[in-house]
């Protein structure tokens, strides 16, 4: 007889924060000044360049990395069989997505070119994310 393997989409999910956390230490985009092309570097570089002149911005790219590391901490937790409620779930993953949307939306009106590690961030989040709604319409605990 075989045994079925079940597969929890709650846990599987968290490899979309691991996407992000990998994508904030990558090249996430170069910016265009009269012609001349100026890298940024990775996530780091750009919430430093950003302290100065866009301090709410840049302490939302810090929190993008946080509620990221925050969601593999957890998917960790599930992996060892710990209890964690679904909630904490959300919270990470609202939080990650909310402040890196509100930054690329306020902050970089057309002028960013994005490379290989927002990219990457993004994939993170969408996996994340569709991983979450999956888990909560099996009603996974």
């Amino acid at each position: 007889m075989k045994k079925k393997i079940k597969v929890s989409f709650r846990t599987f999910g968290k490899i979309g924060f691991l996407l992000v956390v990998i994508g904030f230490f990558m090249p996430v985009g170069s910016i265009s000044i009269f012609g001349w092309k100026i890298s940024r570097g990775d996530g780091f570089e750009f919430a430093k360049n950003m302290m100065d002149r866009q301090t709410l911005s840049a302490l939302l790219l810090y929190v993008v990395l946080v509620a990221a590391v925050a969601g593999v901490f957890v998917g960790v937790l599930l992996l060892l069989k710990n209890k964690i409620k679904v909630y904490v779930d959300w919270i990470c993953l609202l939080a990650c997505i909310g402040s890196g949307l509100f930054v690329y939306i306020s902050r970089f009106e057309g002028k960013l070119e994005l490379q290989t590690g927002a990219y990457i961030i993004l994939i993170g989040w969408v996996i994340a994310l569709a991983t979450q709604l999956i888990s909560k319409l099996n009603k996974e605990a």
